[in-house]
């Protein structure tokens, strides 16, 4: 078994159920872009996206987000506070910036 540091783009194969899997390591980050706050994705050279809290937007995913939220609040890499635990319940809205 390996177990040297791996960073964003590395992988590693392992077996799991009739055929090979990988692990990717992917490295993620908050920023916030106008009211939405954004987390980024980065695994391989060609591998970059994001996923945000805003419902209205193409990159949203509620689940997916608070995941990620909740992985980066744990490692203390989270800055923007309780802002995103709107993700934690069913039904997600943006809290009012006015």
């Amino acid at each position: 078994m390996e177990t040297d540091d791996m960073k964003p783009g590395d992988t590693r194969t392992f077996k799991k159920g009739d055929g090979n899997a990988v692990v990717l390591a992917a490295g993620i980050w908050a920023e916030r872009r106008g009211r939405q706050l954004h987390i980024h994705i980065t695994g391989t050279p060609t591998f970059h996206t994001t996923v945000t809290n805003d419902p209205e937007s193409d990159r949203y995913h509620r689940t997916l987000f608070r995941n990620l939220r909740r992985v980066l609040v744990e490692n203390h890499c989270w800055p923007f506070g309780n802002e995103g635990s709107e993700t934690e319940g069913k039904r997600a809205s943006l809290p009012d910036r006015t």
